[in-house]
């Protein structure tokens, strides 16, 4: 039987030597830049999102989803597909 199974991994915290104001967020041991997208695990299904930084606050906290019906949700431990 033949079947496709997606790998999922969990978006985390920086690595906490990275002393950078934006510290990047890590996926499966690299990190993350402004802009990428992923298909992200939420209670609903799948959903295609799209990562960025605002520049307050600093650290961590930076990160945001920027897609539409998504902007309030932080990025910090969402699953999605690698």
């Amino acid at each position: 039987m033949d079947f496709c199974e997606d790998l999922i991994a969990q978006i985390r915290l920086p690595d906490p030597a990275d002393a950078d104001p934006y510290p990047r967020l890590l996926l499966d041991g690299r990190g993350i830049h402004a802009g990428e997208g992923f298909t992200a695990l939420f209670p609903d299904g799948w959903h295609d999102i799209t990562l960025e930084v605002k520049w307050k606050p600093t650290g961590p906290g930076c990160w945001y989803v920027s897609t539409p019906g998504f902007k309030d949700v932080c990025p910090i431990g969402l699953f999605v597909k690698v």
